[in-house]
């Protein structure tokens, strides 16, 4: 399925599990070959489950206010792991909110972490958004909710619980 399918498609949301923040993710919130995909301590996390087009996905979302990160990490769900189709950040080492992503996911590979067939905007392009913008959980939730379209219909607001709108 393409990704911008799944971005654009109607979402039902499955589970929105809870913000943990120091607290060890386990190997089955986000399944990943081998040793499993691990959110380092000090990150604050979140996994958003839901189905769009007959298919199950995963989004989860990290940040870490005091080094300037975030990461929000969509996967499908192949089997008994996740196949990531995109990885949406922020950070230091590269200009401005950015997108690795995969645009199809045929012949690829279920099980890595690996999304990075492109980069959008390219490194050396115009960036709308140079600052990380996220200063409590709610924020980090609106921008993952504006940019994979969890809602159904803007503005996107957080009151109560936006994924049951």
């Amino acid at each position: 399925m393409k990704l911008r399918r799944v971005i654009n498609g109607e979402k039902t949301i499955k589970d929105v599990g809870s913000w943990k923040t120091g607290e060890k993710m386990p190997r089955t919130a986000f399944p990943v070959r081998g040793a499993g995909f691990k959110v380092p301590g000090k990150y604050t996390w979140r996994i958003v489950r839901f189905l769009c087009e007959g298919e199950s996905f995963r989004l989860l979302m990290a940040y870490r206010l005091d080094l300037q990160r975030a990461m929000f990490y969509l996967g499908k769900e192949v089997v008994s792991e996740m196949l990531v189709l995109c990885r949406y950040e922020f950070h230091a080492d590269e200009p401005g909110w950015h997108m690795h992503c995969i645009c199809d996911d045929k012949d690829k590979t279920s099980g890595r972490l690996t999304c990075d067939d492109k980069r959008l905007p390219h490194w050396a392009s115009f960036h709308r958004e140079l600052t990380l913008g996220i200063t409590r959980a709610e924020d980090a939730y609106k921008r993952a909710d504006r940019v994979f379209r969890l809602s159904k219909t803007p503005p996107y607001e957080l009151e109560g619980q936006p994924w049951q709108a």
